[in-house]
C-alpha cells in the first residue's frame, strides 16, 4: 500500500515537474512561513511513530465517532462528515503518534470550536499521526520528494486506514462530506487521490470536500477527479480558500502557489464583494476560552491574483503568522455561512437523486 500511495502523491510518471506541482498542492511549506522560530529537528522521525500505524478498531483512537457502550452519539443524520484536524503537534519530536495527549487536547478544543458547522451531519474524526512544522520545513528544504514520501508513509496512511474502518463500520452507505484545515487538508488531498485510484465508486457519494487552509491546484483536481466549486450548492466539488487582511505583504499560503478560491459568504468565484451585512456571523476563538459569536463581523472579497479571501474584519493574525495572515480564523470568520452551506449542499445532493434528506 505504501508504494501505491507514494506513487500517487509523486505523480503518475514520476517526472520532476509532476512531483513539484503535486507537492505544491500538498506541501506544508506554506505552514512554516512566518513562524516565530523553527524548532530543532533530528535527521529522521522517531522510528516507532513511523512504523506503527494507528489502530482504528480501538474506539479510543477516534476524536469523534460512536463508542461502544456510549449512547450519547447517535448517527441519525442523513449524511456524514469525515474530518481531519489541522496541525495540533507543537511539542518536541518530528512525528507525533496519535496517542499523544498534548495533540489530542488541541484536537478536542478544535472539535468544540468547529464541529457545530456540521450540525446536519454525523461527524467522524480520527486521531492521526502528524508531522511537526519544523520537520516539514526541514524536509522541504532538503528534498520535496522526501517530504511526499514521509507524508504518504505516516499521516496519509493513517487517514486511509481510518477512512476504511469508517466505511466498513460506521458509514452505512450514507453520502460523505470531507472537511479539514491546514495540515489536515494536505493529508485529505492524499486520501482523496487514493479514493479516486482505489475506490472510484465512492466519488458519487461525495457531497463536497472543504479542504480549507491550503492552495487548491488544477493538478489536484485532475488527480482526485473532483472539480472546484462554482457556486453555493454544487456537489462532488472542492471548496478551498485562505483568508487575509487587505495590504497583506507576505502570505505563505499563496506565495508558493496560487490556488482556486471561492467566497465563503456569497459563494462566488469572481471578485464580487460580500458585505458584512451578508454574513450570517462569525464564531471567534481567543486563546482557549469559549468561542464568541459575533454577528455581521466579517466581509469577504476574492483577490484572484493572490488566490485569497480578503476581509476587513477587525481582527489580528496573532504572533505565529505574518501580519495580515488570518489562517487561524479560516473557519471562525465564516462559521455560520459555512454551517448553512453544509446543509445546502447536503440538500442539493439528495435533491439531485430525487430524494429528501
Amino acid at each position: 500500500m505504501y508504494m501505491t500511495i507514494k506513487s500517487i502523491l509523486t505523480g503518475r510518471n514520476g517526472g520532476k515537474r509532476g512531483r513539484f506541482l503535486i507537492a505544491l498542492g500538498l506541501t506544508l511549506d506554506f505552514l512554516c512561513g512566518g513562524c516565530a522560530h523553527r524548532p530543532e529537528v533530528s535527521e529522521k522521525p522517531d522510528a516507532a511513530a513511523v512504523n506503527t500505524p494507528t489502530d482504528y478498531s480501538d474506539a479510543g483512537n477516534w476524536l469523534n465517532a460512536p463508542a461502544e457502550g456510549k449512547a450519547a452519539y447517535i448517527d441519525n443524520k442523513p449524511a456524514d462528515v469525515f474530518y481531519l484536524y489541522p496541525t495540533c503537534h507543537f511539542t518536541e519530536g518530528d512525528v507525533c503518534p496519535a496517542s499523544d495527549e498534548d495533540m489530542r487536547r488541541e484536537a478536542r478544543y478544535l472539535r468544540e470550536a468547529h464541529f457545530g458547522i456540521f450540525e446536519e451531519a454525523n461527524v467522524y474524526a480520527p486521531f492521526y499521526r502528524q508531522l511537526s512544522i519544523g520537520y516539514v520545513q526541514d524536509l522541504m528544504e532538503k528534498d520535496p520528494s522526501e517530504f511526499l514520501s514521509v507524508l504518504a508513509e505516516i499521516p496519509v496512511t493513517d487517514a486511509i486506514n481510518a477512512f476504511n474502518w469508517y466505511l466498513e463500520h460506521y458509514n452505512k452507505g450514507r453520502p460523505v462530506i470531507f472537511a479539514s484545515h491546514s495540515q489536515g487538508s494536505a493529508v485529505m488531498q492524499g486520501l482523496l487521490i487514493w479514493i479516486r485510484r482505489n475506490r472510484p465508486e465512492l466519488l458519487q457519494r461525495i457531497v463536497a470536500a472543504y479542504l480549507i487552509g491550503i492552495p487548491a491546484l488544477d493538478e489536484f483536481f485532475e488527480a482526485s477527479g473532483l472539480p472546484f466549486a462554482t457556486g453555493a450548492a454544487d456537489t462532488g466539488v472542492i471548496i478551498s480558500y485562505n483568508t487575509e487582511l487587505p495590504a497583506t505583504e507576505f502570505n505563505p499560503f499563496s506565495s508558493s502557489a496560487r490556488g482556486h478560491v471561492i467566497n465563503p459568504i456569497n459563494w462566488k468565484t469572481d471578485e464580487t464583494p460580500a458585505a458584512r451585512e451578508e454574513s450570517l456571523g462569525s464564531r471567534l476563538r481567543y486563546g482557549y476560552s469559549a468561542p464568541v459569536t459575533v454577528p455581521s463581523f466579517a466581509d469577504a472579497r476574492l483577490n484572484l491574483e493572490r488566490g485569497t479571501v480578503v476581509t476587513t474584519a477587525d481582527i489580528k493574525s496573532g504572533d505565529f503568522w505574518p501580519p495580515g495572515v488570518l489562517h487561524r480564523y479560516d473557519y471562525d470568520l465564516f462559521y455560520y455561512n459555512l454551517q448553512k452551506n453544509v446543509g445546502d449542499r447536503i440538500a442539493a445532493w439528495f435533491a439531485a437523486r430525487g430524494t429528501k434528506n
